[in-house]
C-alpha cells in the first residue's frame, strides 16, 4: 500500500513537473512583440503554405503566418490571417504575393509596396485590414503553362527542321570550307611573311621620298611666290618693262624721224653723187680722147653757122 502511494506521488510530481516545463516553455517562447493583424484572400492555391510560416517586408521578416481558413460564403477563395510588427509601413500601394523558400516547397507570404499610394492601411469595422493578394511567380507560370508549352514545342519543331539531314550536312560542309579557307588563308599568311618583313623599310623610303616631294613643294611655292613678286616689279609704273616699252617707242619715233627727214636727204645726195660720177666719167673719156688737154687745154670749138671761120657741113665731115 505503501508502494503504491509514493508511485501516485511520484507520477503526480513528474506530471506537475512537465506540466511546468511546458508552460515555462510556452512563456518563454511566447512572442512579446507588438503584432498588427491582416488579412489577405487568395483566389489560387496556397500550396506550401502553414500557420507559422514567415511573413517578409520587401525581404525583412516582419511576422508570421497565424492561420488559413475557407471561405465559407465564396467557395474557391482562402482567407489568410497574418501577425505583422507594430510599425510596419503597410499603406495602401502595399500587396502580397506567395513566394517559394528554395527548393523545399515551404512557401511564405512576401509583402510589395511600390510607394503609389503612401497612406497607411486601417482597419474598419473591427476586423483585420485587407491586403490584396497578387499571383506570384510560381502561380504566374502555371497560368502561362499552356502557352510556354506552345513556345517549347515550336521551338523543338523549328529546331527539328533546322538539324535535319540536308542542314546537316550543308553545315557539315561549310565547316570543311572554313577549314579550307584557313589553311588557304595560313598559307597565304606564310607567304606575306616575307612581304611583311620588307614593308618596314619600303614604308620608311616612301615617308623619305614623301618628306623629299614636301621639300620640293616648298621649294617650288618659294619659287613661285618669287616669279609673282618678279612679274609684279616688272608690271610696276616704273619698272623695266614700262622703260622697255618707252624704249621701244623712243625707238620708233627716231625710226620716222630717219625715214621722214635723213633718208630724203641721204637720196638727193646719192643722186648728186650720181651725176658727179657722170660728170667724172664723161671728163675721163675726154681726158682718154685728147691727152694734151691736161697741157694745153681744151682744143677751140668749131664755130657753128653764122660764126666767123665756119667751114660749112662739109668741112664738118
Amino acid at each position: 500500500m505503501e508502494n503504491r502511494s509514493h508511485a501516485l506521488l511520484a507520477g503526480l510530481f513528474t506530471l506537475l513537473l512537465l506540466a511546468a516545463a511546458a508552460a515555462a516553455a510556452i512563456w518563454i517562447g511566447r512572442d512579446r512583440v507588438k503584432t498588427e493583424r491582416y488579412e489577405l484572400v487568395s483566389s489560387t492555391p496556397v500550396n506550401g503554405l502553414s500557420a507559422q510560416s514567415r511573413v517578409n517586408y520587401q525581404g525583412v521578416q516582419v511576422g508570421k503566418v497565424q492561420s488559413l481558413e475557407l471561405d465559407a460564403r465564396k467557395p474557391g477563395l482562402v482567407r489568410i490571417y497574418i501577425d505583422v510588427r507594430a510599425g510596419t509601413p503597410i499603406t495602401e500601394g502595399t500587396w502580397g504575393e506567395l513566394a517559394v523558400q528554395g527548393v523545399t516547397g515551404i512557401s511564405y507570404v512576401e509583402l510589395r509596396d511600390d510607394g503609389s499610394s503612401p497612406a497607411r492601411l486601417q482597419a474598419a469595422n473591427g476586423e483585420p485590414a485587407a491586403i490584396p493578394l497578387r499571383p506570384g511567380l510560381w502561380d504566374r507560370l502555371q497560368a502561362r503553362g499552356g502557352a510556354i508549352m506552345f513556345s517549347i514545342e515550336q521551338v523543338a519543331e523549328q529546331m527539328a527542321k533546322v538539324m535535319s539531314e540536308a542542314n546537316v550536312q550543308a553545315l557539315h560542309a561549310s565547316m570543311q570550307n572554313a577549314v579550307d579557307l584557313t589553311a588557304t588563308l595560313k598559307t597565304a599568311s606564310e607567304r606575306l611573311s616575307p612581304l611583311l618583313a620588307k614593308a618596314g623599310p619600303m614604308m620608311d623610303d616612301v615617308m623619305a621620298t614623301s618628306r623629299e616631294a614636301g621639300r620640293m613643294a616648298r621649294e617650288v611655292s618659294e619659287l613661285a611666290h618669287g616669279t609673282q613678286a618678279t612679274i609684279a616689279l616688272l608690271n610696276a609704273p616704273d619698272g623695266p618693262l614700262r622703260g622697255a616699252a618707252g624704249s621701244l617707242q623712243n625707238m620708233s619715233s627716231a625710226a620716222a624721224q630717219l625715214g621722214s627727214g635723213t633718208l630724203p636727204q641721204v637720196g638727193r645726195m646719192a643722186d648728186q653723187i650720181g651725176v658727179a660720177a657722170q660728170s667724172l666719167a664723161r671728163s675721163a673719156q675726154r681726158v682718154e680722147d685728147t691727152p694734151q688737154a691736161l697741157l694745153f687745154g681744151p682744143p677751140p670749138a668749131r664755130p657753128g653757122p653764122g660764126e666767123p671761120g665756119f667751114a660749112g657741113f662739109g668741112g664738118a665731115q
